[in-house]
């Protein structure tokens, strides 16, 4: 299954992430190799006060677990 990962690269002076959809199989791996590879769970706009991050991220959950889901069955 696809899942949301960003890796981390680091430039002479600062550092990037770059988030990309993968299969999650090859995260052992990568890691293994060196790549520093994380998976992102939930994104939280700047905008949003912060009491409602809780209820942000449960929605998140919830519209992100059915459509990937959806999605990857029909693939």
């Amino acid at each position: 299954m696809k899942k949301l990962l960003e890796i981390t690269v680091r430039g002479h002076s600062k550092e990037w992430g770059f988030e990309f959809f993968a299969d999650h199989k090859y995260l052992a791996e990568w890691r293994e190799d060196g790549l520093e590879v994380d998976e992102i769970c939930n994104t939280i706009p700047q905008w949003l006060p912060t009491g409602l991050t809780g209820a942000w991220c449960i929605a998140q959950d919830i519209l992100h677990f059915n459509w990937r889901r959806k999605q990857h069955d029909t693939a």
